[in-house]
């Protein structure tokens, strides 16, 4: 078990998180707890390879990180930076970047991307959690978790104001891909993905990304 002693000792209350999580873990927060941005970052920290969201009913969602998912979130963050940096701008952030969500989600994408309009003001702010929305984001299955589960996370975060979404299953090769409007594609073992017109010119070979 990862137990959180120090920010026990410090801010009164820390969530016990299992060191292996099948699906995901919910962890209700007491309602006497008043948390802290000092006490959030000490749980984001310390949670090894757990990642730990916010729920808008005072829970907390903890699910595993795989090392698949780590590999193909390497992958496609090395497409998207090129891609950035080569005249797409805004800024690409890996899973250590959370977003404050309207719905009231505190959530943390396996990978993320913000245009120049929405990227915040310099300078930037120090935490790694922000209240602005990104365009893109992704996430990856990991080994445990259900279509389904994910699935309602791709959900909460168009409902949250993203723009483009994708749900990548690298154990069968599938491929969710979540507009704006409520549109949904399920793709086959693609070739290859688009950012269409929310990351436009951006093209990822998928056969590099795979295998």
């Amino acid at each position: 078990m990862t137990e959180v002693s120090e920010a026990t000792a410090v801010y009164g209350w820390s969530p016990t998180i299992p060191d292996e999580i099948e699906g995901q873990l919910l962890i209700p927060i007491p309602d006497d707890f008043e948390f802290s941005e000092d006490w959030w970052e000490a749980i984001r920290e310390t949670s090894g390879r757990v990642r730990v969201e916010l729920m808008p009913n005072r829970k907390l969602r903890c699910v595993m990180v795989s090392m698949e998912g780590g590999e193909i979130t390497i992958g496609l963050g090395a497409y998207l930076f090129l891609w950035a940096r080569g005249g797409g701008g805004g800024g690409v952030f890996d899973s250590a970047t959370a977003y404050d969500l309207p719905q009231g989600f505190r959530k943390r994408p396996d990978g993320s991307w913000i245009s120049d309009e929405r990227m915040p003001g310099e300078p930037r702010p120090r935490r790694e959690t922000h209240a602005v929305v990104p365009d893109f984001v992704w996430e990856v299955r990991s080994p445990g978790q259900s279509i389904r589960q994910q699935q309602e996370k791709m959900v909460e975060w168009i409902e949250g104001g993203v723009r483009l979404g994708w749900l990548i299953d690298p154990f069968e090769r599938q491929v969710w891909i979540y507009r704006a409007n409520g549109e949904v594609d399920e793709l086959d073992d693609p070739t290859e993905l688009s950012g269409e017109d929310v990351c436009s010119g951006l093209v990822i070979d998928m056969s590099r990304v795979w295998d």
